[in-house]
């Protein structure tokens, strides 16, 4: 029951990540192109750092859990 709560919540966490990097690329990035005012670079950082940490830690929770399924024993 263990490895399976890991393997969802690292996807939840992993895809929660994704989303917010997506949204500081698109609308930080992309949606700024050629204006003068690129303060948003800055302001939105923080969507960034913390999707890449939510990411990392769902990678981590995805593969402690696939870890953990493949050494449960099969009873």
């Amino acid at each position: 029951m263990v490895p399976v709560l890991l393997i969802l919540s690292g996807i939840a966490v992993g895809l929660t990540g994704a989303a917010l990097v997506y949204a500081y690329v698109m609308d930080a990035v992309i949606a700024r192109i050629g204006e003068p005012d690129q303060s948003l670079l800055f302001w939105y950082f923080p969507f960034l750092v913390t999707g890449l940490g939510f990411s990392a830690g769902g990678i981590g929770l995805l593969v402690w859990g696939i870890r953990r399924l493949r050494k449960a024993d099969p009873q």
